[in-house]
């Protein structure tokens, strides 16, 4: 019956979902002294798309103390990323440490499951009561400090009190929902479809970057990933509509714009690879929750909102909303207030982060922007795009490298006749 005895629960703190926010929250709470309950629907190692981080995520890993454990899993490392444009012309790689020559420039390409896996121990460790195959059901009493949660454990009812709620969902955004709080963003519409190819031998090094080829078929782009010195992620990121138009199974889709596109099509049949496993598929709709705590519950990771995949946030700020909304649980139960301010107490400077490499998303998606062309005509500002690109924004001071790239894209337009 997982780590608990049968019956109800009481607890200081539940965790709902168990993937790398939630176990990041309950890990910080847990190791305060409260008494953590983190629940997980599915049961690790459990499946997931995810698999290059940024290397901001190292300052979180850090300080969970586990970048050393981390290291035994002999990830493959993250050194830098390329960018192929939809001609099929590959940019020069963008190599971390040639901007920051330190250790801590380079992250993992990783296979989720282990690391979420690692992650949720972690929790266990650090004194978390952590259940697996226990799905949210509702929030039968929503009262700060004495919520009320039922959940289904294996097929059994049971009800979870606890004084304060964190909402790790991922997408369900089971709280947001039930709050009333998500909202869609009116932009992208995209579609990953995504699935994995394979060789008999070791075809990839130690150290390896992630490749982003646009797709002009798909009004997208790909994700070329290795987690591991055999196995490539292949992911097809597109305009839902376009992706639809063009075959019935999300497996004909997918083939029908890798055949498309050259420099993916000789990519993977340079390496030999083979293609194994399903063709998964998933809406990547931007969205976001109005806001991010209430009096007694507090948003972390997807469940909090999502911008898009293409710089692999994802992690990372699963990661850190998880720190930072754990840190705020702490503060909470040790003083007693477990209102919506001190819970959501983190977000205003958070989110202004995040903005920026939503910002960072938007140039990407911009037909008319060339990052290559800005920076070779502001090459002050490449220290910059290196920070965002590593995701190195929180703790930071502000960057004027959107001012700069507004008044770039201004000259080019007078240089160029159009308004």
């Amino acid at each position: 019956m997982n780590q608990l005895v049968s019956g109800d629960i009481i607890c200081d703190c539940l965790v709902i979902g168990g993937g790398p926010a939630g176990s990041v929250s309950a890990s910080i709470i847990a190791e305060a002294g409260y008494d953590v309950v983190l629940i997980e629907r599915a049961v690790h190692p459990r499946p997931h798309v995810g698999e290059s981080l940024m290397p901001a995520t190292n300052e979180v890993l850090e300080r969970l103390g586990i970048q050393e454990k981390i290291g035994e899993l002999k990830f493959i490392r993250k050194v830098g990323v390329q960018f192929v444009n939809p001609a099929g012309k590959a940019s020069s790689p963008f190599f971390f440490r040639q901007h920051d020559d330190q250790p801590a420039s380079e992250t993992w390409h990783v296979e989720r499951a282990t690391l979420d896996h690692c992650l949720f121990d972690n929790a266990s460790e650090k004194g978390a009561k952590t259940m697996e195959s226990v799905r949210f059901l509702k929030l039968e009493r929503n009262e700060p400090g004495n919520h009320e949660v039922l959940v289904d454990d294996r097929g059994e009812t049971r009800k979870i009190t606890a004084k304060v709620l964190v909402d790790a969902s991922g997408q369900q955004s089971v709280l947001a929902k039930h709050f009333s709080v998500k909202e869609m963003e009116p932009v992208r519409k995209n579609i990953s479809i995504w699935t994995y190819y394979q060789s008999c031998n070791d075809v990839f090094a130690d150290e390896a970057i992630t490749i982003i080829a646009r797709t002009k078929e798909a009004n997208g782009w790909f994700w070329l990933i290795p987690v591991d010195s055999k196995t490539l992620s292949v992911g097809l990121v597109g305009d839902v509509g376009t992706i639809h138009s063009k075959a019935s199974t999300n497996a004909e889709r997918f083939l029908e714009f890798v055949s498309q596109n050259e420099f993916v099509d000789d990519y993977i049949a340079s390496l030999n690879l083979t293609h194994f496993g399903d063709f998964i598929a998933a809406k990547d709709f931007s969205y976001k929750a109005s806001q991010p705590s209430g009096d007694g519950w507090v948003l972390t990771g997807d469940a909090l909102g999502f911008i898009d995949p293409v710089y692999s946030t994802g992690v990372l700020f699963a990661l850190k909303t998880g720190e930072l909304a754990g840190d705020a649980v702490v503060d909470g139960l040790k003083s007693g207030d477990l209102s919506q301010q001190q819970l959501g107490s983190w977000y205003p400077e958070y989110g202004e982060k995040v903005e920026l490499l939503r910002k960072l998303v938007d140039l990407f998606y911009d037909g008319n922007f060339s990052f290559g062309g800005f920076i070779s005509d502001n090459p002050d500002c490449s220290y910059q795009l290196a920070d965002l690109l590593m995701g190195r924004v929180f703790g930071r001071e502000k960057t004027d490298f959107f001012e700069k790239v507004e008044v770039w894209k201004n000259q080019q337009k007078q240089l160029n006749g159009t308004s």
